[in-house]
């Protein structure tokens, strides 16, 4: 964690806290959307579940039934 909020020192030379405690939030803030478009990226394809169905129809379908079917048995009165 500490990572993130570490600056290189020619960047918070002559600062005041206060503006030193400002750069290295902006430095974490940017590191944090780079990681966030990297892991957007990642699961771009999995959160398209069109895209799942077309390229794995029976395995949707098959999934599919077996929820139905666990979620019946779970809330059946027996």
């Amino acid at each position: 964690m500490s990572s993130l909020i570490k600056a290189p020192p020619q960047a918070l030379t002559k600062l005041s806290p206060a503006e030193d405690a400002r750069a290295q939030i902006a430095i974490a803030r940017e590191r944090l959307v780079d990681k966030l478009d990297v892991v957007q990226r990642a699961l771009s394809p999995v959160l398209h579940w069109r895209a799942v169905v077309k390229r794995h129809p029976v395995a949707t379908i098959g999934g599919a039934f077996l929820f139905g079917y666990a979620v019946s048995k779970f809330f059946s009165r027996k």
